[in-house]
């Protein structure tokens, strides 16, 4: 073979080769540009999917009353329209006690509901706060309609949502300040923001107590402990009835301060039940109950200060 044509033959493997492997490379570009596709293609099916079951389930739960169509109305924490409570006595004998009630609450407002011992403020409380059943009417609270959850289901809206404080401080004897403030910080959904122990003690002027007992603690105290643990679990709602009811006025004061301030510092909506008619002067909204009826829903124009409201 003659040199010539030996130098050729090597000129074309060398091309042969050049084109063969621009070939394996457009190969497997090719390949890799229909993989990605392919699993853009697997993506997109799943997101449809993903959105398809998300439309069913919101589908049934407005039909269920437990959403509203469109996004959470930001206006109105609470709304409750015509709501009827019956308490039977016997098959012919009943007790009205909440007759047609209509009422709309705003996120982080102070609201005060007025009323004489009987006239059916706390048991309104209790029908907001999901503790008491209703037996006619609409109550809405968070974009949750209560009437169609079970009682399984109204604890664990309560415990992501709502706190209480109530007159009996109900504290665990056997353990200390720091501990008790704790079992409310446990029930915190672990969504919500935490707030620090030490913060809340801090704000309760309970830092040097907190490793005291209940018993070693004076009435005042006690009340605030009971305070710090509903507000460790950050509620969207603190519901208070007659918080002050088993203390003087200077420990009233004080313990409604704290109340207050919570308020104003985690923007929390609180719902205070009080029989003194001189605490609508401290809150937003003043609901005033009467024999089972709202006789009085304002809102307050001139707030003032707990120190300056006269205690009876």
């Amino acid at each position: 073979m003659k040199e010539t044509e030996i130098k050729n033959q090597i000129s074309n493997n060398k091309n042969n080769k050049e084109e063969a492997r621009k070939l394996h490379n457009l190969i497997k570009t090719r390949i890799k540009n229909e993989k990605k596709e392919y699993r853009n293609k697997i993506k997109e099916a799943k997101n449809e999917l993903e959105k398809k079951e998300l439309k069913k389930e919101a589908k049934n739960l407005f039909k269920k009353g437990l959403l509203k169509e469109g996004t959470f109305n930001n206006k109105y924490i609470i709304e409750l329209k015509n709501v009827q409570k019956y308490y039977f006595i016997s098959k012919n004998n009943y007790e009205h006690v909440l007759k047609g009630i209509n009422l709309k609450i705003k996120e982080g407002e102070v609201v005060i509901i007025l009323g004489m011992s009987g006239s059916g403020k706390t048991t309104l409380l209790n029908i907001i706060s999901g503790l008491t059943n209703f037996n006619e009417g609409s109550t809405r609270v968070l974009n949750c309609d209560l009437f169609y959850l079970n009682e399984n289901k109204k604890t664990k809206f309560r415990a992501n949502h709502i706190s209480f404080v109530f007159q009996s401080y109900n504290l665990i004897q056997s353990l200390t300040v720091n501990e008790n403030i704790k079992i409310g910080e446990n029930l915190r959904p672990k969504q919500k923001e935490k707030i620090e122990i030490n913060q809340i003690l801090e704000s309760l002027d309970l830092l040097d107590q907190k490793n005291k007992y209940p018993f070693q603690l004076s009435g005042g105290q006690q009340q605030r402990v009971s305070i710090g643990r509903a507000l460790a679990k950050n509620p969207t709602i603190l519901f208070a009835d007659e918080p002050t009811g088993a203390l003087d006025e200077e420990k009233g004061k004080d313990a409604m301060k704290i109340i207050l301030n919570i308020n104003k510092i985690f923007k929390t909506t609180l719902i205070i039940v009080t029989h003194n008619p001189n605490f609508a002067k401290i809150g937003d909204h003043i609901i005033r109950i009467k024999n089972g009826e709202i006789a009085e829903d304002s809102y307050n124009k001139q707030k003032i200060s707990i120190d300056q409201i006269k205690w009876t």
